[in-house]
């Protein structure tokens, strides 16, 4: 058996190898003489007596090297090669189940036209009884036009989908409900907001990811008399970790928020977060854009800063004052969530009281999962674990509980 190498290893760079078990002191070897860190991720046998083994590799450079040198010192003793990133994303991700039985005669006449025909009436003359008899209700659009995949360019929108799905995938086991990834080839917001429109009749939600906040800002303002429930990983998920991260870090030092200087840097990139940390109680926030002012004037600034909320990615912060990083396109890794905010902390929560009460999130919604989260964030964390089994329905009913308490 191999013995595991470094834990630096990133398993977005993972190969599956199957050798003889012969083989393994050169695959040892080969992992020895690696130019960077590789992890024998597992290590056992296969109903052949062949080994199948998983090595992470520490990046993209590493995993070439291992790959081409597996190949070249195993030769015929290499039985299999696959990279687990690639086999992850062909596989779809997210597959659709059948609700209703289809085994017989009987169960087929139920999903056919006489008896489409006859819901069809019934809802044309009854409109409000869509979601009691389709599956309309428990359906989000998961939708993207690719303006802002992690730290990628614009991209077309069919390079988005391995991202759409995964983030598909979260929000399908964070709550239950059917998310279908569609990326939309729009040219520009209107185009975005039209589609948005087109597709709602199908859907009891919407939800913006992996779209540039101009386009979610122009989107929302274009579909603002729209009765659409539309949500975004910005304003309902990002912005909302980051203003309890920004409450759990004060807390944590005995600093009092309602006291406390607090530094936003290039707030647009964060939609609604200044205003939700106002709204937080934040006592003194200030707005600052690096680009238009430069950095000195911040440094003049940081004997009085509690603490920075740095959405850009400032080269060189004062030194000696806490920095939340929280730069949209470099999230952490979801196993190392609690070091900081990810959308995936509040979204899913803010997406099932959407749902629920068939109301749109409001800033009462939003401060409500903020204090949600820093209620459920453990003592010397940052945040909460995206896997805290209570998290999403806690979300849920604090949001719900603000929907509904005017009703």
């Amino acid at each position: 058996m191999l013995t595991p190498g470094s834990a630096r290893a990133n398993p977005a760079y993972s190969i599956r190898i199957r050798v003889p078990r012969s083989a393994l002191v050169t695959v040892q070897a080969i992992i020895a003489d690696a130019p960077g860190a590789v992890l024998c991720h597992a290590d056992e046998p296969d109903p052949t007596g062949a080994r199948r083994i998983i090595l992470d590799a520490d990046g993209s450079s590493t995993l070439t090297w291992l790959t081409r040198t597996l190949r070249g010192r195993l030769g015929a003793d290499l039985l299999g090669a696959e990279d687990l990133a690639f086999r992850a994303a062909a596989t779809g991700k997210l597959a659709q189940r059948v609700g209703v039985a289809t085994g017989t005669g009987h169960d087929l006449a139920l999903l056919d036209a006489d008896a489409d025909r006859r819901i069809i009436r019934h809802l044309a003359a009854h409109p409000r009884h869509t979601d009691r008899y389709t599956g309309r209700a428990r359906r989000v659009a998961l939708l993207t036009d690719a303006s802002a995949v992690l730290d990628f360019e614009q991209l077309t929108s069919a390079a988005a989908l391995p991202a759409l799905e995964s983030q598909a995938v979260h929000l399908h086991q964070a709550t239950g409900l059917d998310v279908f990834p569609l990326p939309i080839a729009a040219t520009g917001a209107a185009e975005l907001a039209t589609a948005i429109g087109l597709l709602a009749p199908g859907f009891a939600a919407t939800v913006l990811v992996h779209t540039h906040i101009r386009h979610v800002n122009a989107v929302r303002a274009a579909l603002t008399s729209a009765p659409y429930l539309l949500l975004d990983t910005v304003n309902d998920g990002l912005a909302i970790g980051v203003a309890a991260a920004a409450l759990t870090h004060l807390r944590a030092r005995a600093i009092d928020p309602h006291h406390a200087r607090v530094v936003l840097i290039d707030p647009p990139r964060g939609g609604d977060l200044a205003g939700l940390l106002v709204a937080a109680r934040i006592g003194d926030l200030t707005l600052y854009d690096p680009v238009a002012y430069g950095i000195e004037p911040l440094h003049r600034l940081a004997p009085d800063i509690d603490l920075i909320i740095d959405l850009l990615g400032l080269a060189a912060p004062p030194v000696g004052i806490p920095v939340l990083h929280s730069r949209p396109e470099t999230p952490p890794a979801l196993a190392a969530a609690t070091t900081g905010p990810r959308p995936l902390h509040a979204l899913p929560g803010l997406l099932s009281a959407a749902v629920t009460t068939q109301q749109p999130i409001t800033l009462a919604a939003r401060v409500a999962a903020v204090h949600t989260l820093t209620a459920h964030t453990p003592s010397g964390q940052l945040m909460p674990p995206l896997d805290h089994p209570r998290l999403t329905p806690a979300i849920a009913a604090a949001a719900t509980h603000a929907l509904t308490a005017h009703e």
